[in-house]
C-alpha cells in the first residue's frame, strides 16, 4: 500500500513539474526588461465587429522613447548594413509641417538629451518593423538558455485596442473612465484642447465637427493639458494593466499598415478614445509605437 501511495506522489510530482515548467515562462522577461514591458492575460474582445479571442502576450508600458530607439540605431549602424540604417532614421523635418515655430524641433527634438524621455517620432512603419527585427534578435541572444522564443512586433489593432482597454469594455477611455478628465476638471491625457471632448476631426472633411450622441458628450470648456506639444512617455497614470498614454500623446502605429491607433497631442478629445484610429501615411510628429513581445514556442531540448 505504501508502495502505491509512493508511486501516486512520484507522478503527481512530475505531472506538476511539467504543468510549472510549461506555463510560468510566459510571464518570464530578463531584469533589463521587466520594468519596460507589463504582461497582459489572454481574453476576449468585444466590439462591434462582434467577439475575438486575444492571447496574452507582454507590451511595452510606454511608447519607445526617443533614448530607446538612439540605442537601437547606434547598434544598427554598428552590425547591420548602412542601407538599414538609414531606413530607420527619423524624418525630423516633419515638424515643419505644423508651422515655422516648430524649426527647433527639427534639430533637437530627437537629438538633445532633453528629449530622451519623450516618445519617438518621424519613422516610417517600414522603421518600426526593422526596430521590431532587431530587438527580436537581442531579446533571444540575451534571453538564450531559458528555453524560450520570443518575438517581437507591432501589435494588431484588436491586441492594441484590448490592451488599451485594461479589462473594461464599457468605457471609452484607457483608465476606465467616461470623461477625459477627472472630478477636478484636469486632463487625464495629453491632447488638443478645443473646447470639449466631443469635437471630431474628419479627415475626409478635413474639418472639425461634434459628436452629439449620449456617450460622447463630455465636460465642455477649455482643457489644459499642460503639454504644448508631447509629454515625456511617463506622464499621466497608467490603465490596469500598467500602459502609459494609450490615449493621446503620440498616436501609435500597429501591424495594420496605414493605421495608428489611440490620437495624439494633436487630436481632438473625441480622437484620442481607445476605438480611435486616424491614417498613418509617411512620418509624422503625431505618430510613433510601442511594441508587443509574443512568447512564440518552447526551444527544443
Amino acid at each position: 500500500m505504501k508502495k502505491h501511495w509512493i508511486l501516486w506522489f512520484a507522478i503527481g510530482l512530475a505531472l506538476f513539474s511539467f504543468t510549472k515548467k510549461k506555463s510560468s515562462p510566459t510571464r518570464d522577461l530578463g531584469k533589463q526588461y521587466k520594468n519596460k514591458y507589463v504582461f497582459i492575460p489572454e481574453g476576449k474582445l468585444i466590439s462591434a465587429n462582434g467577439e475575438e479571442s486575444i492571447g496574452s502576450f507582454f507590451m511595452s508600458a510606454t511608447e519607445i522613447s526617443n533614448q530607446e530607439y538612439k540605442e537601437f540605431l547606434t547598434d544598427l549602424k554598428a552590425t547591420h548594413p548602412m542601407d538599414l540604417w538609414q531606413k530607420a532614421l527619423p524624418d525630423t523635418t516633419q515638424w515643419r509641417q505644423i508651422g515655422s515655430y516648430n524649426e527647433p524641433y527639427v534639430t533637437h527634438y530627437f537629438s538633445h538629451p532633453a528629449y530622451n524621455t519623450y516618445p519617438l517620432c518621424n519613422v516610417s512603419h517600414e522603421a518600426a518593423l526593422i526596430y521590431c527585427n532587431w530587438l527580436t534578435d537581442k531579446l533571444n541572444s540575451e534571453q538564450g538558455g531559458k528555453g524560450l522564443i520570443y518575438k517581437v512586433r507591432l501589435p494588431s489593432l484588436s491586441e492594441w485596442q484590448y490592451a488599451a482597454r485594461g479589462g473594461s469594455d464599457q468605457m471609452p477611455y484607457a483608465w476606465g473612465g467616461p470623461s477625459i478628465t477627472n472630478a477636478k476638471g484636469t486632463s487625464l491625457c495629453n491632447y488638443a484642447s478645443l473646447g470639449a471632448e466631443n469635437i471630431h476631426f474628419n479627415e475626409d472633411t478635413q474639418s472639425y465637427e461634434i459628436i452629439r450622441s449620449a456617450s460622447s458628450m463630455g465636460v465642455a470648456g477649455y482643457l489644459k493639458d499642460n503639454a504644448d506639444i508631447t509629454a515625456p512617455v511617463y506622464s499621466y497614470s497608467p490603465n490596469r494593466y500598467g500602459l502609459y498614454n494609450m490615449n493621446g500623446n503620440i498616436a501609435e502605429m500597429v501591424a495594420d499598415k496605414g493605421i495608428a491607433c489611440g490620437g495624439s497631442w494633436r487630436s481632438a478629445g473625441f480622437d484620442v478614445r481607445n476605438e480611435s484610429t486616424t491614417k498613418h501615411t509617411g512620418p509624422s510628429p503625431s505618430v510613433g509605437f510601442r511594441v508587443l513581445i509574443e512568447v512564440v514556442s518552447l526551444k527544443a531540448s
